[in-house]
């Protein structure tokens, strides 16, 4: 899932002004470089997994995908949780009557 990964995080890639950071603004290089190369790995013919979609189709699973993978930036993690932890509280009824009928 890590492929072209340098071993350094995008924090030293922004202050070393290297190459990727450059190419994607500072904002979030290595997981825009993944989402890069996946998909050009996925538009070749013979990995070309999306290849029977039809062009709205694929725009939305690009998009899910970027979405996705740019999320992985740690940047996003605390954020994300806090989301969720309001999210858990404002719904904690219908979440444990989800879990209760889940175990059942």
């Amino acid at each position: 899932h890590d492929i072209g990964h340098p071993g350094v995080n995008n924090d030293f890639l922004v202050k070393t002004s290297d190459v990727l950071a450059i190419c994607y603004n500072d904002i979030s290089p290595l997981e825009n470089m993944h989402c890069s190369r996946m998909f050009d790995i996925v538009t070749k013919p013979r990995t070309a997994v999306f290849g029977s979609l039809q062009k709205e189709q694929y725009h939305e699973v690009r998009s899910i995908c970027v979405a996705a993978i740019l999320h992985t930036d740690n940047v996003h993690h605390m954020p994300m949780v806090k989301k969720l932890q309001v999210f858990a509280e404002l719904h904690a009824e219908l979440l444990t009557d989800a879990q209760d009928v889940y175990q059942r």
